[in-house]
């Protein structure tokens, strides 16, 4: 097995190295795309967000970052060259190893049955996204789709995010997952922007429940909540997408899921392009 710490020091010394002349961290907008408990189309969403985003006229990267598990490569229905454990180990350059997808989006794999990625730890799941940050241009979006669940390496890609998409779904257990996760994230990284995503929901009534009981626990038990929600609805046209391995987003884009999905995906560009506007005008008072 590779050892992690020290193949993460030096790429991150290298991304130093070869970084633009400058040294500039890039301003990208990033959105984490999460969930408490796995099953709720999480990566399903994470993926049409991406498309979506990109045939909007953004530049889009994914980083699949469900360590070891990747999945999102086969929502695209694609086969990456290269995975992220193939960077860590020194093979390929960060900037190589992404991967177009359809609608113009990037992908970055983490691959699937790695054992080297599935045991990667909190810092060092940290120090790689940092550098995969740093390899992503000024005005990037980029989405990562995390793995399910609240463990501390989870926890900690979220702190990086601008903004983070918590995904449940109406089941009470999916309910109950999402309370825990939203706890957890606003323990570790208070400032957190957090979005409610109620997936697979009957009717935007059943979603508005959903969103004010979580507010209403939130609020009571933790003294703050997540800062909006928004409604996908439940769509047959989402799981024939996903047998067929060909997006929603491009081949349904007019089913109901795909309706609403457009939504998000406009104001998350809005978020972006405001994010974009503020560092604009502070950069100017800096200058």
């Amino acid at each position: 097995m590779i050892d992690q710490a020290e193949s993460l020091r030096s790429l991150v010394r290298g991304r130093v190295v070869f970084s633009r002349a400058d040294s500039r961290p890039p301003r990208v907008y990033t959105v984490a795309v999460t969930s408490g408990k796995g099953g709720v189309g999480k990566t399903s969403i994470a993926v049409n967000l991406a498309i979506l985003l990109s045939r909007a006229g953004r530049s889009v990267r994914l980083v699949d970052a469900d360590f070891g598990l990747s999945n999102a490569e086969v929502l695209f229905g694609v086969t990456p060259p290269h995975t992220l454990e193939d960077v860590v180990c020194g093979r390929v350059d960060i900037a190589d190893a992404w991967i177009e997808c359809a609608g113009g989006a990037k992908l970055l794999s983490s691959g699937s049955g790695l054992e080297s990625m599935a045991n990667m730890d909190a810092t060092s799941g940290m120090e790689l996204m940092n550098s995969i940050l740093g390899s992503a241009s000024d005005g990037d979006i980029v989405l990562i789709d995390t793995a399910p669940g609240i463990d501390e390496s989870v926890v900690s890609l979220l702190s990086l995010a601008d903004e983070v998409l918590m995904v449940t779904t109406p089941e009470p257990t999916s309910i109950t997952d999402t309370y825990a996760a939203i706890k957890v994230l606003i323990s570790a990284a208070p400032e957190s922007d957090v979005t409610l995503v109620a997936n697979c929901c009957s009717s935007p009534a059943q979603a508005n429940a959903v969103a004010e009981g979580l507010d209403g626990i939130c609020k009571r038990f933790l003294s703050r909540s997540f800062q909006r929600h928004e409604y996908v609805p439940y769509d047959p046209s989402v799981a024939r997408a996903i047998q067929r391995q060909r997006p929603l987003a491009i081949h349904s884009s007019h089913s109901p899921a795909g309706s609403w999905l457009r939504r998000l995906a406009i104001k998350v560009f809005e978020r972006a392009r405001k994010r974009e506007d503020t560092r604009k005008s502070a950069a100017m008072v800096e200058a």
